[in-house]
């Protein structure tokens, strides 16, 4: 998985830089990830992707010099289509995100968002 990360965010406009901050690979199924990528736009975006037996816990989180953006599947609001999929806005608004959990596809959505 994190290899093909690596290629998504080399080959975006939109990244300048990253740095893996955690590796914590124990099996296919169970690792925890967290990079940290300096954006063209002078913005930080920072991944979290935590899976545990093929479920994917995970946070896109665009940062200044406080969050700004987030989006995640913590399953804190039910009641929200695509449940548990969500996005934090600049207000703090919580929406619907139509992120999947599948890294692979989900980056890309968000980087383009960025």
């Amino acid at each position: 998985m994190l290899p093909l990360l690596e290629t998504l965010l080399r080959a975006s406009s939109r990244v300048k830089s990253f740095v893996i901050i955690d590796n914590d690979p124990l099996d296919e199924e169970t690792f925890l990830f967290k990079i940290r990528c300096e954006l063209t736009s002078g913005q930080t975006l920072q991944i979290r992707l935590r899976a545990v037996s093929g479920s994917i816990r995970y946070s896109y989180q665009e940062l200044s010099d406080k969050p700004l953006r987030r989006w995640d599947n913590a399953p804190h609001f039910p009641n929200l289509p695509n449940f548990p999929h969500h996005h934090h806005d600049l207000q703090g608004t919580i929406t619907q995100s139509s992120l999947t959990g599948d890294p692979t596809v989900d980056l890309l959505q968000v980087l383009n968002a960025l």
